[in-house]
């Protein structure tokens, strides 16, 4: 499930899979999203979402397994924890 907020800095992020991945860049149809950890942790994980013909956001596409851990497993924190941590500026 993918689900999509705002974080700190005002930027669009998406949290899939308890994984924090903020906007690289975005074409006509597809948004380019990489983990919000990449300049820390070097993690070369990505997801290519894309709007499907009902105008849902889907993801199409993930490249790469995270190489670091979760920030805050799903066994500790909630969704709406984890969105409620993102809306308010956590990284």
């Amino acid at each position: 499930m993918a689900v999509f907020g705002t974080g700190q800095r005002g930027r669009t992020v998406l949290l899939h899979n308890d994984q924090k991945f903020v906007k690289n860049r975005s074409s006509a149809s597809r948004t380019y999203w990489i983990c919000s950890r990449k300049d820390v942790t070097v993690c070369r994980a990505r997801v290519v979402t894309a709007m499907d013909s009902s105008g849902q956001t889907r993801i199409i596409k993930r490249n790469y397994e995270h190489n670091h851990k979760r920030k805050y497993p799903a066994s500790d924190i909630t969704l709406s924890e984890q969105l409620s941590i993102i809306n308010r500026g956590a990284s």
